[in-house]
């Protein structure tokens, strides 16, 4: 077992400070891996030898010691896991005296392999999931191997599945807490979810009946509240099964507009946004010098012009927000056709630039 020598050590060090008695660690080969003595470590042990050879503890008195090279008296348990002797735990001393502490040693020693195992087979199937993840993303296309692939990893590909991005600024350190709580938290047993990057996780979602739209809703944004205030979520809309490419795609595309003001985003909720997002940064410049970049010329003009979009057109609203004259905001919006050559006053120009204020945004 490659973690036994780090967990040997450990224990080792452990006792060493609550203890008076020296103590040994025996790998499979009744080699001395982790010792309180540092020069007895990597010297054949054939007491422990013993202990392999019968599965049972060895009680070693001095008469014992005496005959066996590099012994001395004490006692020696076997250490097993799943039913095996893997190593075994000597305690030195009067072995009647020191086999209660030998023994609550082996225990804490079989906890802790126990306990790293399972640790290491979660994080193997962890790492397992991430990979094929990655793969299922992208895949067009299935063949029977990938999904018996994806049956074995307990995946349950029949059923119909959105994909979900959710960003936060959390630390390395908090990672895997944030991690267990979405698990516990939003995740089903028709769901997974993977850590996608730093910060990053991603969730394929059950859409199978009875799926609510609103009540998955009101779980992220209770997530959020309750976890994590600055957590973006872009979730997908094509719901999909062995093959779930394009509601990934869509879940990034959600995510990235999410991600403006970290809140909850719904693909299929997508317009405008949608559209500007598809703009290339070459196409938005180029749109943006044609329409409102000769406004920052020209004092107040650009201002007016947001304020009079936000107030919904309303001449009266927008002249109180901007503290002026109803004449004077007349005068700016003529000004602001005779500069750009659009008039604000028209739908095609309503529209040039409301989509020109969103595109600099």
């Amino acid at each position: 077992m490659l973690l036994f020598p780090k967990i040997a050590g450990k224990i080792v060090n452990e006792v060493q400070s609550v203890m008076d008695e020296d103590i040994i660690v025996v790998d499979e080969n009744g080699v001395i891996m982790a010792s309180t003595q540092k020069d007895r470590i990597g010297n054949f042990h054939m007491g422990a030898q013993k202990v392999f050879q019968t599965n049972k503890k060895l009680y070693i008195d001095e008469e014992m010691a005496a005959q066996m090279e590099g012994v001395r008296m004490g006692i020696n348990m076997p250490i097993r896991f799943e039913g095996r002797t893997i190593g075994v735990i000597g305690v030195t001393g009067n072995p009647k005296e020191v086999e209660h502490y030998a023994e609550l040693i082996r225990r804490l020693t079989e906890l802790i392999i126990q306990e790293t195992v399972h640790a290491e087979q979660a994080r193997s199937k962890t790492r397992g999931l991430e990979a094929y993840f990655y793969e299922w993303a992208t895949v067009k296309a299935y063949d029977q191997h990938f999904v018996e692939r994806g049956l074995m990893l307990g995946i349950p590909m029949q059923v119909p599945h959105i994909c979900c991005f959710l960003k936060m600024a959390v630390p390395p350190s908090g990672e895997t807490e944030i991690f267990e709580r979405l698990q516990s938290y939003i995740e089903t047993d028709r769901d997974m979810i993977v850590h996608w990057g730093p910060g990053l996780f991603l969730l394929l979602k059950s859409v199978e009946a009875p799926f609510s739209k609103e009540r998955f809703y009101g779980q992220l944004e209770d997530f959020k509240r309750r976890f994590a205030p600055n957590c973006a979520v872009g979730v997908g809309k094509t719901a999909g099964t062995y093959v779930v490419r394009q509601s990934f795609k869509e879940a990034q595309k959600a995510l990235k507009v999410a991600g403006k003001n970290g809140g909850i985003v719904f693909y299929e909720d997508l317009l405008l946004d949608l559209l500007i997002e598809e703009v290339s940064e070459e196409a938005r410049q180029e749109y943006l010098q044609k329409t409102i970049a000769k406004l920052q010329e020209h004092a107040g003009l650009a201002e007016t012009l947001q304020a009079y979009l936000a107030n919904n057109l309303s001449l009266k609203e927008t002249a109180a927000q901007l503290h002026v004259h109803i004449n004077t905001l007349h005068y700016r919006l003529k000004q602001i056709t005779e500069v750009t050559g659009i008039d604000p006053k028209t739908a095609e120009g309503i529209a040039l630039f409301y989509l020109a204020v969103h595109l600099a945004e």
